[in-house]
């Protein structure tokens, strides 16, 4: 049986290894000219369950003022996005509610902790590296910040497999160090020992390179234009810069871009773009800065040790398709990782420093859409948001048993918290 992968991005990739593990014939399209080139080419490169709070948490509406005008919210809305923004922020609002913004948090929760299984399992066997941590993540908070109100959430999660520990200063500095020289700073941290991090992007490779040695079929350099119908309830064939391309089944990996494939199909995905930044620096043999991945709450900055690399998040924004890599933003968030590292200024090459951007795809409860289509050959594994690489091996997982046994094997999750 031949299935087509829609994209090769993390989602796409981690898809096409678990289905040639089951012995599938896949082909993976997309139009870069290797894996991971997009959104997972220098995301986060978080692995955390514990980060499954969806951003509409109660309370959202009296919030928006601050994501339109205020420069230091950690969400920010580009007014031009707005008007594209109209009905799937309604929705986003709708999903706000206590009820929703619980049960959709239990569904990615349920989901990430799968893929962290299923990932584990994956690098077990097959001994892959992608400069991984294991550490758990770490959660720091300033003194009048939000830590109480945080760590109720945490207690909420941990109901669902979320395990945390609260920590002092003393404790901080046990774990992290490099934070002593602005411990005073600190009310207290968050520690979440189960959570992973690493680099998407070698990983995304990793798992096109298994899956090639499996005998998938990887067609770079090659856009897909056009998915055809052979009737009103199945594919026929994808059209493609390079030809026609048929198969028994076709999975749509195509993170953001997916609504305009799926739209001519009479497919409405709920799917919006937001912005990411990231930037990383080689660290040229110093090992100062932390051991695990640290965000700091009060200046919304995330450090992410990746071998002999430091890699920093910032805020999202809600900017359209809108690519273009903000230099000024790149830098916001370097500054304020120096604020937090101040060591860190001199070993660093400012013309070395790699600053990036891309599009997460957001629904508007949080959860992706991953499963079946009105088409009986057509799945869904896209719509991950600021989540890609933390759900992509659940989320493989899901599909291929959806294609092979035509439902989800696994009851840890519930397959209708994802579907259209």
């Amino acid at each position: 049986m031949k299935v087509v992968v829609l994209g090769a991005g993390v989602v796409g990739s981690a898809t096409a290894y678990m289905l040639a593990k089951d012995g599938y014939d896949v082909t993976v399209i997309d139009r870069c000219g290797r894996p991971g080139m997009e959104t997972s080419f220098a995301n986060g490169g978080l692995m955390t369950p514990s980060d499954a709070s969806p951003w509409n948490s109660p309370g959202t509406v009296k919030r928006l003022g601050k994501m339109l005008f205020d420069s230091s919210s950690p969400l920010k809305i580009n007014p031009g996005a707005v008007p594209s923004m109209v009905g799937w922020g309604f929705r986003f609002l709708a999903n706000s509610t206590y009820d929703r913004h619980k049960s959709n948090m239990i569904a990615i929760i349920r989901l990430a902790s799968l893929s962290l299984d299923t990932l584990r399992s994956i690098r077990e066997t097959t001994r892959i590296n992608y400069d991984q941590t294991t550490r758990g993540t770490m959660r720091v908070f300033p003194h009048g910040g939000r830590k109480s109100e945080f760590v109720q959430k945490c207690r909420d999660m941990q109901g669902w497999g979320v395990q945390f520990e609260t920590l002092d200063q003393g404790q901080i500095l046990e774990k992290e160090p490099c934070l002593g020289p602005v411990i005073d700073r600190y009310a207290g941290a968050v520690f979440f020992p189960n959570d992973e991090s690493g680099d998407a992007h070698k990983f995304t490779n990793e798992m096109a390179r298994l899956a090639t040695e499996l005998g998938a079929e990887f067609l770079m350099n090659t856009s897909v234009l056009r998915i055809a119908k052979a009737s009103s309830t199945k594919i026929s064939h994808v059209v493609t810069s390079q030809g026609d391309i048929r198969a028994d089944a076709f999975v749509l990996s195509l993170g953001s871009y997916s609504p305009f494939l799926a739209r001519p199909l009479g497919i409405k995905l709920p799917i919006l773009p937001v912005k990411g930044y990231s930037v990383t620096v080689a660290l040229n043999g110093w090992r100062g800065g932390p051991t695990r991945p640290v965000m700091d709450d009060g200046y919304h900055a995330m450090m992410v040790p990746m071998g002999d690399r430091l890699r920093m998040g910032g805020r999202a924004e809600f900017a359209r398709y809108n690519t273009r890599v903000d230099a000024k933003e790149g830098w916001r968030v370097l500054n304020n990782v120096l604020k937090i590292l101040p060591a860190l200024a001199s070993h660093i090459d400012a013309d070395a420093v790699l600053n990036w951007s891309g599009l997460r795809p957001m629904t508007p409860g949080g959860p992706p859409l991953v499963g079946p289509t009105p088409y009986t050959n057509l799945f869904l594994n896209t719509g991950h948001g600021p989540l890609g690489w933390t759900m992509a091996c659940g989320s493989a997982k899901l599909i291929t048993d959806f294609i092979t046994h035509g439902r989800v094997l696994n009851n840890r999750v519930d397959p209708a918290n994802y579907v259209l």
